[in-house]
């Protein structure tokens, strides 16, 4: 039997495909802060994360920067290319380092038409994907900044093996277009209910409970997207 890889994406296609997969795959390594696309950028690369986490970002004309979505081992980076496209609408970024699994663009549009259990994960990503940017979009304009954060904190939290997120303040503020005060803030409420503890760049999830519950609904109606669509792709 074929080594079956970390990505949950990849782990769920059978042997019969995983098989013609593994071989155009290569294993890559994401440090922190390494840019994959950039907006209307040609790439020559899809990417499969297994530890590492990569945030889309639309660079705004302001010289800020918004999230629009975030992928780790339950999917593929970039979705564009399932459709066909060989160019990133947003900024990728690595935002938590870790291993991933690589395929050219050519070889993996080749593998779209020849393997047919392939195409259909890869479908189904798609439209959990789109849940989560369309989900992002009216959480945005609705919910406060706590409950922001403790989306993004549990987004991450499904994306990572064990309770710690390896992130510095000033990057979560990018993410959340806001101040790193304001941030700092939010963190020490967090704190103070006991739901995290955060200390030189690492932030510790101790209930995670709570922190859903501080949540809006905008995650756990992501959430039972990606679990309809992709059963298994976290296991939190």
């Amino acid at each position: 039997m074929a080594q079956r890889p970390k990505n949950a994406l990849l782990a769920s296609i059978p042997d019969s495909e995983w098989i013609e997969i593994q071989k155009l795959c290569a294993p890559v390594k994401l440090p922190l802060g390494r840019v994959l696309y950039e907006p209307r950028g040609a790439f020559d690369y899809v990417y499969f994360p297994e530890t590492a986490i990569i945030s889309n970002i639309a660079p705004l004309k302001t010289d800020k920067t918004a999230e629009t979505s975030t992928t780790g081992r339950e999917g593929v980076i970039n979705v564009g290319a399932i459709m066909g496209d060989d160019q990133s609408m947003h900024r990728a970024v690595v935002q938590v380092s870790g291993d991933g699994i690589r395929i050219s663009f050519r070889d993996f549009q080749d593998l779209q038409s020849r393997l047919p259990v392939f195409r259909r994960k890869l479908n189904a990503y798609s439209r959990a994907f789109l849940a989560q940017v369309m989900q992002s979009v009216a959480c945005n304009a609705s919910h406060t900044l706590l409950q922001r954060c403790a989306r993004w904190l549990l987004k991450s939290h499904d994306r990572v093996d064990g309770d710690e997120l390896r992130l510095t303040q000033q990057f979560l503020a990018e993410m959340l277009v806001v101040s790193r005060v304001a941030v700092n803030a939010e963190l020490k409420k967090f704190q103070q209910l006991k739901v995290l503890t955060y200390s030189r760049g690492t932030i510790t999830i101790l209930d995670r409970g709570l922190l859903e519950r501080t949540s809006c609904e905008c995650y756990r109606a992501v959430r039972r997207e990606y679990d309809r669509l992709l059963p298994g792709s976290f296991t939190k």
